[in-house]
């Protein structure tokens, strides 16, 4: 949770609800709001698979720390990208999207295990993982005015979450020769949501976001956070620039066909984007 630390220094100065209204800002005004940006983000990745053979209950699959056993970047840059549409006087939805893939050959220095297979040390291997995530949001505005908006809502985050590791393996100690190991899944996780929007004056506003659910859902037990915090700067009526620090962690048990193990993810990083309102 200490790389959140970010969101809360940001929430600081959006606290106050004195301000003075005045001219709207036309993220407040507008009906439809979006950014397209570049989202660089610090990966940690730890993901385990389960045997599926019967091996007199080997018990859960350790981790495997995908980011440091195959030496992926610790940073990395992608696209992202969030819309929202206001209808009504208090309805809202919104989309978000972002993808970070991996992939590397290295040397290992330690056994690992995934899934019926075991990768030795001095074995090259390679490993790669991508994942896609897509947020879906609605909520209600409860409080607004010239200056500020404060909503809740329900929603729900698509993690589809490919991995794999490819090499000369063993399965129960003997030499199997060349195994390229995959796992998937690709499934909604809902999630309860806040946000707060304050406007400094008709250029410039702060954003606040929050996801978060932490639950048995299905195939699926665990925790869910998105968090994002932005301050943005109004070109005109329509445009604008804006800075943010997004947050998105995923820990869950999965018993799923293709999947049956654990996942654990956290990307964290600034987002700058272009923003529109219309």
């Amino acid at each position: 949770m200490t790389r959140l630390l970010p969101v809360l220094v940001l929430l600081a100065p959006l606290t106050g609800w004195g301000q003075d209204d005045s001219d709207m800002h036309p993220y407040l005004e507008g009906k439809y709001f979006a950014s397209v940006g570049m989202f660089r983000s610090d990966q940690d990745m730890k993901l385990g698979l389960d045997a599926s053979i019967d091996i007199v209950d080997p018990g859960p699959a350790p981790y495997i720390d995908f980011s440091e056993t195959f030496g992926f970047r610790n940073s990395d840059e992608t696209f992202s990208a969030e819309i929202g549409w206001r209808f009504g006087r208090k309805w809202q939805l919104r989309g978000q999207y972002f993808r970070i893939d991996n992939d590397s050959r290295v040397t290992l220095e330690q056994d690992i295990e995934w899934g019926d297979v075991e990768y030795n040390t001095g074995t090259s291997v390679g490993a790669g993982t991508d994942m896609q995530v897509s947020r879906f949001f609605f909520g209600r505005t409860f409080r607004s005015s010239n200056s500020r908006e404060f909503g809740l809502g329900l929603g729900g985050h698509v993690l589809d979450l490919e991995a794999y590791i490819d090499g000369n393996a063993t399965v129960d100690g003997a030499d199997v020769g060349y195994r390229k190991e995959r796992a998937s899944i690709a499934q909604p996780l809902p999630n309860f949501g806040a946000w707060y929007v304050h406007a400094f004056d008709s250029n410039w506003a702060g954003t606040l976001r929050f996801d978060w659910l932490s639950a048995d859902v299905g195939k699926y037990d665990g925790r869910i956070i998105n968090a994002a915090a932005s301050i943005g700067y109004a070109i005109g009526d329509h445009f604008g620039l804006s800075l943010a620090y997004n947050y998105f962690e995923v820990s869950v048990d999965v018993d799923d066909g293709d999947w049956q193990g654990r996942v654990r993810l956290v990307f964290d990083g600034p987002y700058v984007a272009l923003t529109g309102y219309w």
